[in-house]
């Protein structure tokens, strides 16, 4: 009797053993998976951070950094500029007639080439330069501690560059740009400022014939100010009657006679006086 009994507490034992190793084991795969589980979430979220990151500071077309991400480093390199009484180049370059692209091969053509002028960007500027696109055809470029001669010759650099064709698909196209130069501390101390002053100058190089490059003057801003003025007063000039209309006759030579007239519309303006067409 004491042996029937014994054996079988230990059968009864060693059920219960069994039983409790195999509840481990249930719960060890449990705990396991809600670990991966885990795992995976936090790579998931990881990745999604970084792609928020990414699409908060980077081109989506190009890949090359946005303006958010170009204002960001161009702080940090105004106040290296500052606290080594150093200097940087912003160079602001817009393509010459880019929007024909558009117009005559599409978007995607237009798209293609963007990634290929992005690429050639990258690869003419130094490791410590930034270029980025703030939208269409509008490219940023930042030199840390560039002088007037060093952005010059990296002006001159792009626009050999631009002169070798890219092949898109089964077009071969040519794309010039226009750029503006803006020198830190000269023409501003902070990045807006340096923007704008880069952006007035490369106007003045599109006015000056495109493919080429101008440095930002005092002088340039004033006469965009001007423009932007008289723009602007232009607007309301019709509803301010400050315009008035002039016939000028077209008299024939030899009869003495009047042939036609040239019906002029003249702007005067109670600050400016006559303004000139």
């Amino acid at each position: 009797m004491d042996v029937t009994e014994r054996k079988q507490a230990q059968a009864a034992l060693a059920r219960a053993h069994e039983e409790l190793e195999r509840l481990v084991q249930d719960r060890t795969r449990e705990l396991r998976a809600t670990v991966d589980n885990l795992h995976r979430e936090i790579q998931e979220r990881q990745a999604d951070q970084e792609r928020i990151y990414w699409l908060a500071h980077y081109d989506a077309l190009t890949g090359l950094p946005n303006r958010t991400l170009l204002a960001e480093r161009a702080r940090l390199a105004i106040e290296d500029a500052q606290s080594h009484n150093g200097s940087l180049a912003l160079v602001f370059l817009d393509l010459d007639h880019f929007k024909r692209v558009n117009d005559s091969l599409g978007h995607p053509v237009g798209d293609a080439l963007l990634v290929e002028i992005a690429k050639r960007l990258a690869g003419s500027v130094r490791p410590r330069d930034t270029v980025s696109r703030l939208g269409g055809d509008e490219f940023i470029l930042l030199l840390p501690g560039a002088d007037a001669q060093t952005a010059a010759r990296m002006a001159a650099q792009l626009l050999d560059a631009s002169r070798q064709p890219y092949q898109i698909d089964h077009h071969e196209l040519t794309m010039a740009p226009s750029m503006g130069i803006a020198l830190f501390p000269r023409d501003g101390l902070d990045f807006e400022t340096l923007t704008q002053s880069a952006d007035v100058a490369m106007y003045r190089a599109k006015l000056d014939g495109r493919n080429t490059f101008r440095f930002f003057t005092p002088e340039m801003q004033a006469q965009s100010a001007r423009a932007l003025a008289l723009e602007n007063s232009l607007r309301r000039a019709l509803e301010r009657e400050q315009l008035t209309l002039h016939y000028q006759p077209q008299i024939d030579l030899e009869t003495g006679l009047v042939q036609s007239v040239e019906a002029l519309l003249r702007w005067h303006h109670p600050h400016w006086g006559q303004v000139s067409p």
